[in-house]
């Protein structure tokens, strides 16, 4: 389930910086391809965080809520990786920056368990069980008993 579409990040950037962040040619003419590899890769940061302590991807038709919080703060991944991945830029905007930071901030807090996801119920975990590693061992062969005197 997608947290943001490739039209989000149109929108947040606008037409003419869109095109000029998503085409690695000439600066000119919007990439879909690009912006899509972008947005993938924003939703998959954010999915290794959050995989800490939910199951990824979030499903947003099931808790609505979360969807606007999840989609402002991915969006601030991805528009921050259209400008690092830009050849016609050479530094991103202090406010892309700040952004990015808070966002990953965020992610972080959400993985530690500091932030919960604003859900009307408790999201999924990571896994049905995950109670942690297990060891079970087989029957010792010779007890204390057995090699008394030995």
């Amino acid at each position: 389930m997608a947290y943001i579409t490739t039209n989000d990040l149109s929108q947040r950037l606008g037409t003419t910086l869109y095109a000029r962040l998503t085409d690695r040619v000439n600066g000119a003419t919007a990439s879909a391809t690009v912006a899509q590899q972008i947005v993938d890769e924003a939703e998959a940061a954010a999915n290794s965080y959050l995989a800490r302590r939910y199951r990824t991807p979030v499903d947003l038709t099931a808790r609505p809520e979360v969807a606007k919080v999840l989609a402002a703060r991915v969006l601030d991944l991805a528009e921050a990786a259209a400008w690092r991945g830009s050849p016609f830029v050479s530094d991103p905007p202090q406010r892309v920056e700040l952004l990015y930071a808070d966002a990953l901030r965020w992610f972080q807090d959400v993985a530690a368990g500091q932030v919960p996801l604003p859900a009307s119920a408790p999201l999924a975990g990571p896994t049905a069980d995950n109670d942690g590693p297990r060891y079970t061992a087989t029957p010792r062969t010779f007890t204390a008993d057995e090699l008394d005197g030995l």
